[in-house]
């Protein structure tokens, strides 16, 4: 059970983190591509009336940045086109689908991915010893655990005492093999 926890933690990660760098690409795409694609003298506007997408030419390096770069600006710019297309046109729901799927998983596992990343940047995990009940009031001031204030000499109040090491046996005198025995 912990590995099959582990792995829906890795794909979770994944997952958000993958969504979080789609609106990356997104926003360079909005903010630099004019810049990149528009003066690289291989790329130019798609010719559509409609949508705005870059094409590069098949040869070009670009054709590969502008393809990913279409692709995001699908997936968020261009998704309400693509899923009001789907209400009038059957054919659209091959693409509308998977952006609604995209968002629909895509959007709490890039915030889960997105608070976790702020709370460890910022330092705010609790103690291993609080009470997060007690730190807002939920917990009588009787039955709460007393935790240290911070420092050198709490946390060295704080940790358990571990128990002395038992003695352990010379090798030979321990018993699963014989002094001449060298298997």
């Amino acid at each position: 059970m912990r590995r099959l926890k582990d792995y829906c933690t890795f794909v979770a990660w994944q997952t958000g983190i993958g969504y979080l760098m789609l609106w990356a690409v997104t926003f360079w795409t909005l903010d630099e591509g004019a810049t990149v694609f528009g003066k690289s003298g291989v790329c130019f506007p798609d010719q559509a009336k409609v949508l705005f997408y870059w094409v590069c030419d098949a040869s070009s390096p670009l054709a590969i940045l502008a393809s990913v770069a279409n692709a995001a600006l699908t997936a968020t710019v261009w998704a309400p086109v693509y899923i009001a297309a789907a209400t009038a046109q059957p054919d659209a729901v091959a693409i509308a689908g998977p952006i609604i799927a995209l968002h629909a998983i895509g959007l709490p596992l890039g915030i889960f991915v997105l608070v976790r990343m702020l709370v460890i940047a910022f330092g705010l995990r609790r103690p291993s010893g609080a009470n997060p009940a007690a730190a807002v009031g939920l917990a009588p001031a009787a039955a709460m655990p007393v935790v240290a204030a911070p420092g050198p000499a709490a946390t060295a109040a704080a940790r358990p005492v571990m128990p002395p090491r038992p003695q352990v046996k010379p090798r030979d005198e321990f018993g699963l093999r014989g002094r001449g025995d060298s298997r």
